[in-house]
């Protein structure tokens, strides 16, 4: 009689272990913003998400603790943005033999070449060349700012709802909801931003700041110039630079002037002061402060609150 007894709490015990086992909770490591909203938007309370990037840090600075290591290896999955500011996390995903489970957004769609653009300050200029040299014999390198884009999104989140569900078949038809109704936001996006570029007289933006935007641009046919390229650490503007943005905004009668999110406004009410220009924030969803993550912005809602801008720079 006990040992029948035992019997059957040794095959309690195994069904129960084998339940939890099933209702294991997916724990995802995200880098920056971007990564983390996409990823909560797709497992919403199937798993739990933690973001490394610090609310109001500037991303292109994130430098890992050895919590975030740790945080990174005991993850069932790392998401991240990869590109030049993430060598670390390549580096750190060999070192482990490919054991981390990982998603990369530039893997996941057509990268462009980095480029800069007329009267942008050389990277020789702003003191970066440590990070961003560029001889001759080196390999072409490419913008990583790849969310940037709602049409590159669309791709982005179809691929990271599979690689979920590869970890949690279980809620494939879940994730797979999810996935399609933040798509839709990117979708309806993509047809407005096509619309104010087909239907506006002027193509031209003036960023006096960082440019991390060049797959905006170019997926709707606009032109730009910029202080910097967009992964430029520098705030300090050259002579030149500055003048040239002055004298390219009042040819074209421009009269509006962006800055990026969490980035200073120096240079932008320079040259606004210079032209009679309005100086307007533009939301790339680098980042997001506090208050905005207590109040479940996301990516797509911050590209929303571009659009008033936009139309009013273009037109």
């Amino acid at each position: 009689m006990l040992s029948k007894l035992l019997r059957v709490f040794a095959l309690l015990g195994s069904v129960m272990l084998s339940d939890c086992a099933l209702a294991k909770e997916l724990n995802i490591v995200t880098t920056n913003f971007p990564q983390y909203d996409f990823v909560n938007h797709i497992v919403k309370n199937k798993a739990k998400v933690i973001m490394l990037l610090k609310p109001g840090a500037q991303a292109h600075s994130f430098e890992p603790t050895p919590k975030d290591i740790i945080s990174i290896q005991n993850s069932d999955l790392f998401v991240y943005n990869g590109g030049e500011n993430d060598e670390w996390i390549e580096k750190l995903i060999k070192s482990s033999n490919n054991q981390i489970q990982h998603f990369s957004f530039v893997s996941s769609v057509n990268l462009r070449e980095e480029e800069t653009k007329e009267g942008m300050q050389s990277e020789e200029e702003d003191g970066d060349e440590h990070d961003h040299h560029h001889d001759s014999d080196e390999e072409v390198e490419y913008d990583e700012h790849v969310w940037t884009s709602p049409k590159n999104d669309i791709i982005i989140l179809n691929k990271l709802c599979k690689k979920i569900i590869s970890l949690d078949p279980d809620n494939a038809q879940f994730y797979m909801a999810n996935t399609a109704e933040y798509i839709k936001e990117f979708v309806v996006l993509d047809k407005k931003f096509t619309k104010i570029s087909d239907l506006s007289k002027n193509k031209l933006l003036i960023f006096a700041d960082r440019f991390p935007l060049l797959y905006f641009v170019k997926d709707y046919n606009l032109d730009y110039y910029a202080a910097f390229k967009g992964c430029s650490s520098e705030n300090e503007v050259s002579a030149a630079t500055l003048k040239f943005l002055i004298d390219k905004t009042i040819q074209n009668n421009i009269k509006v002037i962006f800055k990026i999110e969490l980035s200073s406004d120096q240079i932008a009410n320079t040259v606004a002061r210079q032209t009679n220009a309005k100086v307007y924030t533009f939301n790339t969803g680098h980042n997001v402060t506090v208050e905005q993550l207590k109040n479940d912005v996301s990516v797509a809602s911050l590209f929303e609150s571009n659009i008033d801008y936009l139309i009013e720079a273009l037109n």
